[in-house]
């Protein structure tokens, strides 16, 4: 039972489907260092290894159970980062949120204003039942926006992260049903 997302606007953001359009924009965030702090792959090196992440996206996004979006603001036109519900099981009505912002416009409130659109859309529209998150537990930031938004703390993953450096991090899942939700 697959249903098609729409592009989501909110105050500064439209929520876009992605595609290669963004490619450019994609990559100046992209080869950031600062970028990857809490990730698992490295800073790209050049555009083609972008297209080729963002080729994977694509292909993922054709599936059924995961849908992605590039954060464009709504002012430039500048797509800013990317934000994705995926690992949907549509019977339970449940799904993860994923997302990255370029640290240039970071605590901006960009995320909060992505969350909010694609929560109020899952759960208002698509009524889903549960949306989770998984990040690093020293994302201080993302947790923290996280939280603010409704989510709850549901534990620990020991060592569930591998960063391209070899090191193991531990994660947080945090999660917001649909009753919970105020938006």
């Amino acid at each position: 039972m697959h249903l098609k997302f729409p592009d989501l606007f909110s105050n500064r953001i439209i929520l876009k489907e992605i595609g290669l359009y963004g490619l450019k924009d994609m990559y100046e965030y992209s080869k950031i260092e600062s970028f990857y702090q809490f990730l698992e792959f490295p800073p790209q090196k050049s555009i083609n290894d972008t297209k080729e992440y963002l080729i994977r996206l694509l292909k993922r996004h054709k599936n059924d159970n995961a849908h992605y979006w590039f954060v464009e603001l709504k002012e430039t036109g500048k797509i800013i980062g990317s934000f994705a519900i995926h690992d949907i099981d549509w019977r339970k009505k449940i799904g993860e949120v994923s997302y990255g912002i370029s640290p240039h416009y970071s605590k901006k409130g960009y995320f909060s204003e992505a969350l909010h659109s694609v929560l109020k859309h899952c759960f208002n529209e698509m009524e889903f039942h549960r949306i989770c998150a998984t990040t690093r537990v020293d994302n201080v930031g993302s947790i923290k926006g996280l939280l603010n938004a409704g989510f709850k703390r549901e534990g620990i993953l020991k060592d569930y992260y591998l960063n391209y450096q070899g090191k193991h991090h531990d994660a947080a899942i945090l999660a917001i049903i649909n009753r919970d939700y105020k938006g």
